[in-house]
């Protein structure tokens, strides 16, 4: 019977020991045992991150981390974009006029629900998409492809979910650059692009001649857009951009944590001055 006990203590103590050597090989932090805890950064935030010092990564992402007060959101924007665009509905044969500008901001309002920075944010990037469309006789048709999945498990589009067509014969798929401030660097452009390359059309045959653009809306009152095109020779690799994401996510986990360590440690107080009653 001892010898069942020694043979069965001796077995948990090997058990816990190759955990704890797999637990080092896998670097496995202690914020990804919950998935919930690893929290998804913004599209903009990850391409305006690639591939900068970790020094940079970490200074920027410890301010993003922190709270902070954010007015606005695009998300009315975004629900409305393809009424923006001339979205035509594929059962029917005939072209759809396009979305009068009185309706595009009846919707958008609506979606504001009254806010008024909700409302100036969205209204004027609701009418520039318009008149950028109008303009350049531009169709929109929804396409349905596969959100990519990055490094621990966070789904990202990299586009509008619809793929625009110019009068020219021209189709392509478009990333809105939408904040006033703090936009796409050109490293940044080269990496949502390259992402979009990736979702797009390396993973669809039927969309290899599909062209790639950056629609950035101007810091103005109009908010007009200056379109980016995609060229194939500034392309990062795709084993470039996800080892740069993977790079940003263990840093952000690290944020995350030492944040978390640092809340914990302020709820329960500095303890007795002169050590444990």
């Amino acid at each position: 019977m001892g010898g069942e006990h020694s043979a069965l203590g001796l077995r948990t103590k090997v058990s816990k020991i190759t955990f704890v050597i797999i637990r080092f090989q896998l670097k496995i932090h202690p914020v990804l045992e919950n998935p919930m805890k690893s929290r998804r950064l913004t599209e903009t935030d990850i391409v305006n991150l690639a591939f900068k010092p970790v020094e940079t990564k970490l200074a920027r992402l410890t301010n993003i981390e922190r709270p902070k007060q954010i007015i606005g959101s695009y998300e009315p924007f975004r629900r409305s974009n393809a009424d923006a665009v001339n979205l035509q509905l594929p059962l029917i044969a005939e072209a759809q006029d396009a979305t009068s500008l009185e309706m595009l901001e009846a919707v958008v309002a609506k979606a504001c629900k009254g806010n008024e920075d909700l409302l100036a944010m969205n209204l004027p990037i609701a009418r520039s998409t318009h008149s950028f469309a109008m303009e350049n006789k531009i169709v929109a048709f929804r396409e349905d492809v596969r959100h990519l999945i990055l490094p621990f498990g966070h789904a990202y589009e990299f586009g509008m979910p619809l793929l625009m067509a110019y009068p020219n014969g021209k189709i392509v798929a478009a990333f809105p650059d939408l904040r006033r401030t703090d936009p796409l660097t050109g490293i940044g452009r080269r990496t949502a692009l390259s992402f979009m390359h990736q979702r797009w059309k390396e993973n669809n045959p039927d969309l290899s001649r599909l062209g790639l653009q950056i629609w950035r809306y101007k810091n103005t009152v109009a908010r007009e857009i200056e379109v980016f095109e995609c060229s194939e020779t500034d392309l990062f690799t795709y084993d470039e951009i996800i080892a740069d994401v993977r790079q940003t996510y263990e840093i952000w986990h690290e944020v995350l944590a030492s944040a978390a360590k640092g809340r914990r440690g302020e709820t329960m107080g500095p303890g007795p001055l002169f050590g444990t009653a």
